[in-house]
C-alpha cells in the first residue's frame, strides 16, 4: 500500500521533483555500511528515520521491485555497477567473520528532491538472498525475512470442506 506522501506525489507532485532511489547495505562483518543512490550524479545527503543525516554515493543501479504478490512478500532484484575491489573484499570478510551465517540486509528508501528530510517510501530489513557476480558489478535478490517457516492452522480447500464450492 502506498504511503500518504507517495500518493500525494503521484496526484499533486511537481513535474520537476525527482524521486531519488537509495539503497543501504549492512552486515556486522562489513568494515562500514554502504549507501548508494541510483539517480543523482553527485550523491545526496538525506535524513533517516532516526533523525540522523547520512550520505549516499552515486552508483549505477538497477532496482526492480517484484511483481505484486498475493502473499505480500516484499522483494527486489538489484543490479549494482562497478564497485571496484571493495565488495569482493567485504564478501571475504563476511565469509571469514564471526557472523558468517547472518545474511546482509538491505534498506530501500525513496526521497524526493524537494524533501530530503523524510523518505517518501521505505522498505527496511530485507535479506540479501542471492548474489550473482558479474563482470562489472553484481546482481542480487533481496526479500523480507522469513519470520514463520512452519505452517500453522488449517488450509481451507474444497477437498476438505465441500461446502466451499459455492463460494
Amino acid at each position: 500500500m502506498a504511503s500518504i506522501k507517495e500518493m500525494e506525489y503521484w496526484l499533486r507532485g511537481r513535474h520537476d521533483d525527482v524521486r531519488l532511489e537509495c539503497i543501504e547495505i549492512k552486515h556486522p562483518s562489513f568494515s562500514r555500511d554502504y549507501r548508494f543512490v541510483r539517480n543523482h550524479a553527485d550523491g545526496v545527503r538525506v535524513k533517516h528515520e532516526d533523525d540522523r543525516y547520512r550520505d549516499y554515493e552515486p552508483l549505477p543501479l538497477t532496482i526492480k521491485a517484484a511483481k505484486a504478490a498475493d502473499d505480500l512478500q516484499q522483494s527486489f532484484t538489484i543490479g549494482i555497477g562497478d564497485v571496484g575491489e571493495v565488495m569482493p573484499y567485504e564478501i571475504d570478510r563476511l565469509r571469514r567473520g564471526a557472523h558468517s551465517t547472518v545474511r546482509p540486509t538491505l534498506n530501500y528508501r525513496v526521497y524526493l528532491t524537494s524533501d530530503l528530510t523524510a523518505p517518501m517510501t521505505s522498505v527496511r530489513g530485507l535479506e540479501i538472498t542471492d548474489n550473482q557476480p558479474q563482470k562489472r558489478g553484481a546482481v542480487f535478490s533481496c526479500q523480507a525475512k522469513q519470520l514463520n517457516k512452519t505452517s500453522t492452522g488449517i488450509i481451507f480447500t474444497i477437498d476438505l470442506f465441500k461446502s466451499l464450492r459455492g463460494f
